[in-house]
């Protein structure tokens, strides 16, 4: 089941694996910290393993956007309809300026944020130090939406869905035991010079990638499971998600990426996995 947003870094490939690394259908409650495009959450509910979710995104102008297609997607489309076409690139900086304005919440916001990961660079998402988009407009041939049957199956398996604008702390402090939580943090950078942090105002370094792994132990103590995924790097395999402290590499996939500015390459990720950790385990 694909989304209906263009992500960078989204797990659409990948959701079979991230399926796998659960070992069964969720008993509990799914939550999900890094939403992005929902891809995994889409996926996993498509499947029918999941039930009760609770889906939350630091970008708090996204979460609108999933909020929007889960209550009111007929009004989405009718906005997005409404949205230039044929002069689309022509127009692409004043709707990006319009976007700016606000208002961030509703089937306008949600048309213009929509459109604009569709005509923008890559559908990257990033804003300056002022909380304004800034992404270029793309190089594409021509302007391609999600068909509207797309927006309706997004909209079916994102009710009853619990949607919020929530950092990780808060929501990983209510998993516990049989829930599953799903963990797709920005990524530790490659290198030193590819570091990319204007996904939202909130940065994640190191210290925040250390307390996601400690919030994720925690989880599991309590009987939850957790994946994660992250760079195939020394630095996450053996400090971040180090197997001595209960986590658990189950796969390493190498991935097609912007790798420097025009190119792609595969890059190495890696899905880590955590809990139940039973009681004597943990003593």
């Amino acid at each position: 089941m694909k989304p209906v947003l263009k992500w960078a870094g989204g797990k659409a490939r990948l959701a079979n694996q991230i399926a796998e690394a659960f070992d069964g259908p969720c008993k509990g409650v799914y939550f999900e910290p890094f939403l992005g495009s929902a891809a995994v959450f889409l996926h996993l509910k498509h499947r029918g393993l999941v039930g009760r979710a609770v889906l939350s995104d630091a970008n708090h102008k996204l979460v609108e956007v999933h909020r929007a297609v889960r209550d009111q997607v007929e009004r989405v489309l009718r906005a997005l309809r409404r949205m230039p076409k044929d002069d689309w690139r022509e127009r692409y900086y004043e709707v990006r300026e319009d976007y700016n304005r606000g208002p961030h919440h509703g089937p306008r916001h949600a048309a213009r944020f929509l459109w604009l990961n569709r005509a923008g660079y890559n559908g990257l998402y990033r804003e300056n130090r002022k909380g304004r988009f800034n992404v270029p407009v793309g190089r594409y041939t021509a302007l391609r939406l999600p068909d509207p049957s797309r927006f309706r199956e997004v909209s079916e398996l994102l009710q009853g869905t619990e949607l919020r604008a929530d950092g990780f702390e808060d929501v990983l402090a209510e998993a516990g035991e049989g829930d599953h939580v799903y963990c797709d943090p920005p990524y530790v950078p490659l290198s030193a010079t590819a570091c990319f942090t204007g996904y939202c105002s909130t940065p994640f370094g190191l210290p925040e990638q250390r307390a996601l792994a400690l919030a994720a132990r925690r989880v599991a103590l309590s009987g939850g499971r957790v994946v994660l995924s992250n760079h195939d790097l020394p630095v996450v395999r053996n400090e971040i998600y180090p197997p001595a402290e209960g986590f658990m590499h189950v796969a390493r996939p190498r991935v097609a990426r912007a790798i420097s500015r025009g190119k792609r390459g595969k890059v190495g990720e890696v899905i880590a996995a955590i809990g139940p950790i039973p009681e004597a385990a943990a003593a």
